[in-house]
């Protein structure tokens, strides 16, 4: 699109040029395409007699409805099953069936068609089946069904085989003898194609459930199922269902906020969570129930589950990250597993772990009793996670998925030898792992451009989802202003984007550690979402942060009592230490790019002429002038602070001038004090710590008030007289104790503020 179309079609639709260069971005390159998919109040519902079977599936279902058949609809237990199985059953009773449900439990029965299961819905009287959300993979099952002499229709969405299985009718959106104008349909869009068939009508008050399995199942929010969600939400916002409307009540929903993300974030988690746990027949129950009692136990059984589903992954994900630690390096495909961790949220804690490390990751369910480990996978853009299984395919059992997610079981005891030679597979990959996932930013904006109207029009693409993400937009070199760490343990980040007189509100989730090098009117690059917060009767502008660049240099806390392995591996550094002892114990372990110096004037000058790009303040510095100087006169892009110390001078402090004269005096008083072998006994005998009484002999020796010799304490007779406070040992402890207490003990903000003014000040 050229400037000029932009233009006009900006001006003829009244819509700013950002806006309607985003629509070109996203496919629209019409002022007729944009504006049919900003107003969506045109019916997008294709003929459902337009999908391969239908005609033939109807039939049958008008048949066994008339006949008072028992139907059964065989669902799935995540909530993209439980809301198609809730369609069905409700327009088949509508029509005056003869209906019941399953739901098949996720570790007895596992996914899709079972031939137990079947046969035990045959032997309790069902005369016909109609799976939903699943069905084309299930050849045996329905085999056998037939042969039982009981008719299987199949209306599912799911990935097709070589070969269908041979149901009386198999309803599906890429039937490959069919040409049904939209592909992308989940299995609650089926289920609705087959409600509206045999209604011979849209059942309008259905699409409040075709709208939650559409959007929990993260099908393309495009065309057709764009349509379907919009006016689904619609319907919920109409509060009919009375579980439903139950359901988000307990949630805390409003009915007013209620958008693609009520489903995604409130409604399609407690579904799942029943499935995923537990029976998830509940959640049918819930959709079609009137019974206002039996409601709100029901709701109460979904809150508790989902509760309880949250603490298991809570529990599994941080068991999971204390395995990790356990590695000297992160593998580049992470291989866990656990007899404890359940099966049914391991897809959930792999997400929260590759999000964690960025790395694609396998995490298994291990059964003592039988030696199987069954697993869950989840990946990034740099590794087809199938691919990869397939090349190990002879250590599982079997395994199944697509390029970002899959499932696989395998023996026990095979799992070393798994990640052992996923890894290998994965060696080629490294580098694309370790740059990280790949984020495409729609434009680059000024504060200027983010204006209300500009994010009321945004709103225009919602509901937001797969095919149809929310803008990421970028920021470039702004400063940033007011930088808080908020929440419990500072998790998350706030501060502002600052442009003249115009600011913008930033707020990063679960980023608060990136406060920490952070500093006042840094400049920045960074993306995020844009969206409307209203907070009491303030209603602005605010960016989600997804990723920040600080064009500043970085600071890292790595303070730690104890010697952090990590801390000897970083690359083309400066290991700055304070005693030739501690040097001298590590010079050797760190990376041979790197090196290791013992901080002085000398050395301060002689690095003018070197350049790393990491500066490591290995050991606590003597002196806070040393590092000074070196970070004015030198361009490093990262600076650790790990600040070990053997012992700290900073929490013994000076002795008063009370303890210096009685020292004195009681040398004067006692001749050649042995300060060789009997040391701890003057201390105890003083009741003065040992160091207190090394540091003040030596001042008392800067001073010339005292000799050694061989051991002995010697007093000098007539010494000339001499501020003690102006000694060289008293003026480095001074100097020591303002280092321990900046670089020890004062917050990492306080340091990285100094450390940017003695880099400024260069």
């Amino acid at each position: 699109m050229s400037p000029e179309e932009c233009a006009k079609i900006s001006k003829s639709l009244g819509l700013s040029e950002t806006f309607v260069k985003l629509c070109f971005q996203r496919g629209l390159t019409s002022e007729k395409e944009i504006k049919l998919f900003i107003d969506g109040s045109e019916m997008a519902f294709h003929d459902p007699f337009l999908l391969y079977d239908m005609e033939k599936a109807v039939e049958r279902l008008s048949q066994a409805i008339e006949m008072g058949e028992e139907i059964v609809v065989y669902g799935d237990y995540d909530a993209d099953g439980i809301t198609s199985t809730s369609i069905l059953v409700e327009t088949i009773e509508v029509l005056g069936g003869n209906v019941g449900y399953y739901l098949p439990n996720r570790f007895t029965d596992g996914y899709g068609p079972n031939a137990a299961a079947f046969m035990k819905l045959i032997e309790n009287g069902a005369q016909l089946i109609l799976t939903c959300d699943n069905g084309v993979t299930g050849h045996e099952p329905i085999e056998m069904a037939k042969k039982m002499g009981v008719d299987v229709i199949i209306t599912d969405h799911h990935e097709l085989p070589e070969t269908l299985p041979d149901a009386y009718a198999v309803i599906h959106p890429r039937h490959p003898l069919g040409e049904y104008p939209f592909a992308e349909l989940s299995g609650a869009g089926v289920a609705l194609k087959v409600a509206a068939a045999l209604l011979g009508e849209l059942p309008y008050e259905s699409l409040d459930l075709a709208a939650i399995g559409t959007v929990a199942d993260l099908v393309s929010l495009t065309g057709e199922n764009r349509w379907l969600v919009k006016q689904g939400l619609t319907v919920m916002k109409q509060s009919q269902r009375l579980g439903l409307a139950a359901l988000m009540e307990a949630a805390g929903v409003t009915v007013d906020a209620i958008d693609e993300e009520t489903i995604g974030f409130t409604i399609g988690p407690r579904l799942n969570a029943i499935g995923r746990l537990d029976d998830a027949s509940p959640g049918v129950e819930l959709m079609l129930s009137f019974d206002e009692s039996r409601i709100g136990e029901l709701v109460d059984h979904i809150q508790d589950k989902n509760v309880e589903r949250q603490g298991i992954v809570s529990d599994i994900f941080q068991k999971a990250l204390a395995e990790l630690d356990k590695f000297e390096n992160v593998p580049d495909v992470i291989v866990l597993g656990n007899e404890e961790w359940h099966e049914g949220v391991l897809g959930i804690v792999a997400s929260k772990i590759v999000e964690e490390t960025g790395r694609p990751t396998i995490l298994f369910n291990i059964n003592k009793q039988t030696g199987v480990a069954k697993g869950s996978a989840r990946s990034i853009e740099a590794l087809h996670i199938y691919e990869a299984l397939a090349a190990c395919k002879e250590l599982l059992s079997k395994f199944g998925g697509h390029k970002m997610a899959a499932g696989m079981s395998c023996p026990a005891t095979s799992l070393a030898d798994l990640a052992k030679k996923i890894n290998e597979y994965a060696a080629p990959f490294h580098e694309d792992i370790l740059q990280g996932e790949t984020i495409y930013v729609d434009d680059i904006l000024t504060l200027s451009t983010v204006t209300m109207p500009f994010l009321k029009e945004l709103e225009l693409f919602k509901p937001y989802g797969t095919d149809n993400p929310k803008p990421i937009f970028g920021f470039e070199d702004i400063p940033l202003t007011d930088v808080r760490q908020i929440g419990a343990d500072n998790k998350h980040l706030k501060f502002k984007l600052q442009e003249n007189e115009l600011y913008l509100d930033v707020i990063g989730f679960n980023k608060g550690n990136i406060g920490n090098h952070l500093n006042e009117l840094d400049k920045v690059s960074l993306i995020g979402e844009l969206s409307i917060n209203k907070w009491k009767d303030m209603v602005k502008p605010q960016l989600q942060l997804k990723d920040i660049k600080n064009n500043q240099i970085q600071f890292f806390d790595k303070r730690s009592s104890t010697i952090q392995e990590q801390m000897l591996q970083i690359e083309n550094a400066v290991y700055l230490f304070s005693s030739s002892s501690m040097m001298k114990h590590f010079h050797e372990r760190i990376p041979a790019s790197s090196e290791a110096v013992l901080l002085s004037d000398i050395t301060v000058h002689a690095l003018r002429e070197k350049e790393y790009t990491n500066l490591v303040i290995f050991e606590c510095p003597s002196a806070n002038e040393l590092v000074a100087q070196l970070l004015k006169g030198n361009s490093f892009a990262n600076v650790y602070v790990a600040s070990y110390a053997t012992d700290s001078v900073y929490s013994e402090g000076i002795p008063s001038k009370t303890q210096f004269a009685s020292f004195y005096q009681y040398i004067r008083t006692h001749r050649d004090i042995n300060v060789r072998n009997r040391l701890d006994e003057l201390a105890n005998y003083l009741k003065i710590k040992k160091n207190i009484i090394i540091f003040m002999i030596q001042v008392f020796l800067d001073a010339e008030f005292v000799t050694i010799e061989d051991g002995f304490v010697k007093e000098v007779k007539d010494p000339a007289r001499r501020e003690l406070e102006k000694t060289k040992a008293y003026q480095n402890r001074i100097l020591k104790m303002d280092a321990e207490k900046l670089f020890l003990f004062s917050p990492f903000s306080e340091l990285t503020n100094w450390m940017n003014t003695q880099i400024k000040a260069g």
